[in-house]
Formats: C-alpha cells, structure tokens, sequence
C-alpha cells in the first residue's frame, strides 16, 4: 500500500508529537481539541491528539472511531505513534524506532502485605505486522508495558521488565490497542526510544531527536 494514505489515521498523545510529524500545523495545533478529527493536506489521511495516559487515550479514541464511523469515513487502519522508554538490558537503545506488537497494562493488579505485585491478565495484542506498510514490517518487534506512573528508578524498571518480561515503557499503547479492537479496526504502535526507563534524568532525554527519527522512519521509510 502507498504510505500514507487518505485512509490511515495518525494517532498522537501529545501536541509535540502531532508537530513533529506535520510541521505545518505547529501555529494551529492548540485548536486541536481530543474530540477533533484532523483531516490532512494533500491527501495523508487523518490525525488526532487525544491526550496523555491510559483514560484519556483510550475515551477519546474510542469517540474518534465511533465518530469516523458515524461519518462513514472509510479508516483503514490507525497508527499509534509516540515515544517511548526503553528498559535496560533488553538490547534496545535511544533513537531506536521499533514496533510494539504486545502491550500490558503494567499497574493493573494488587500489592501483598509483603510488597510483593501480583499482575492481572491485561495482554492486548496489535494487528498482525504482516499487514503493516512494509517498511514497518521491518522494524524490530518489542513488547510494551502501558503504565500510569513513568518508571523514576532502577529498582521498578528492572521490576517492571522482569515481571511483564517487557521491552518498553509507555503511557497510552494498551488502550489504543484496545479500543482499535473494539471497533475491528487494524492498529499498529510504533515508537522511539527517548529515554531509558529507570534512573529519571531528564537532561539525558533525547524527546526531539526521538521524534525527528520517528517521522523519518514512519513516514519516509528510512
């Protein structure tokens, strides 16, 4: 399939991430509300920004889809498109661009008195990459956590990665998965590593050059 085309629908998170991607929106993306469905120049297809973390993203998702299909505005697939943290020691690097394929819900469960967590089944599982751009279908398959409280130290990232055997960190991927499902809608979660998710040292970031990457690979297929 040519990419983009008039049928996909971008989803972002965040404003910043919606920009890096169509830079000619930067002075009209604060207009941008969670409930607007972008309909792209020159035939790219559609984007929204639905906000950050698990319920925001997955109640506004859910309203675009049914909105698009209220419309009958013909959505072949949507792409959830972000950054990430990346745990370490699982061979994965920041401004590595990678495809999530399987997400949990990482704060889903219960703690024992001994402080112990004992996860709930929560595993959703995005559209087959077979079926992705080809371009996509090349990039290295990982699996994600969705968390509501971004890892700070090394002691929960090694903890969340074991216990999930997680590759990645990020805020929204499970309900995007999910809500994509509910409709029957193909979905794909690609995104760059901006950080490592343990330690937290903002100045080590790398937000703007893991998008720069991120638009590069996803839209130019490089």
């Amino acid at each position: 399939m040519a990419f983009p085309d008039k049928s996909c629908l971008f989803a972002f998170a965040t404003p910043a991430e919606f920009i890096a991607f169509f830079p000619e929106y930067e002075t009209t993306a604060d207009e941008f509300t969670p409930d607007k469905l972008i309909e792209l120049s020159e035939g790219r297809g559609y984007a929204c920004i639905l906000g950050l973390g698990i319920l925001s993203f997955a109640t506004n998702l859910t309203y675009m889809l049914g909105l698009v299909r209220q419309r009958a505005i013909p959505i072949s697939s949507v792409f959830i498109l972000g950054v990430c943290g990346a745990y370490p020691n699982r061979g994965i690097d920041p401004l590595d661009v990678v495809r999530v394929d399987t997400e949990f819900v990482g704060d889903l469960g219960y703690q024992d008195a001994d402080g112990s967590f004992y996860p709930f089944p929560s595993t959703v599982r995005a559209t087959d990459s077979s079926q992705a751009p080809l371009h996509l279908q090349r990039l290295k398959s990982v699996v994600g956590l969705t968390v509501n409280r971004c890892t700070g130290t090394e002691e929960l990232g090694f903890l969340r990665s074991r216990t999930f055997d997680a590759d990645i960190e990020n805020m929204e991927g499970a309900a995007g998965i999910a809500a994509c499902m509910a409709y029957r809608v193909p979905v794909f979660e690609i995104r760059a590593v901006c950080n490592m998710a343990s330690t937290r040292d903002r100045a080590s970031w790398k937000f703007n050059e893991a998008l720069a990457a991120l638009r590069k690979c996803v839209m130019c297929g490089e």
